[in-house]
């Protein structure tokens, strides 16, 4: 099958500022498409994600509430319908 892929990102904490929004719908291509895949349509947030990681931090991604890294990483198959959150990292004393 080829068919597209929908799926919902969310954004939190200071990202919506940053970024000018809060919720959106992307639409892949096709079955099979990765989280890397979706970056590329997400420029903002692949710069974003790319400048924390300079200075050695990370975003924190979940896909349908689990932490991408317990899943495959940045080759996470997304679904039809998967649910994706990203945070800022977090920072406390």
């Amino acid at each position: 099958m080829n068919r597209s892929v929908k799926v919902k990102i969310k954004v939190y904490m200071t990202l919506p500022e940053t970024l000018g929004w809060k919720e959106k719908i992307i639409e892949l291509p096709r079955d099979k498409s990765t989280f890397r895949d979706l970056l590329d349509k997400l420029e903002d947030i692949k710069k974003i994600k790319d400048d924390l990681e300079k200075k050695g931090w990370r975003l924190i991604i979940l896909v349908n509430g689990k932490h991408i890294e317990f899943l495959n990483g940045m080759d996470t198959v997304l679904n039809d319908g998967d649910e994706i959150a990203i945070f800022p990292p977090a920072a406390g004393g």
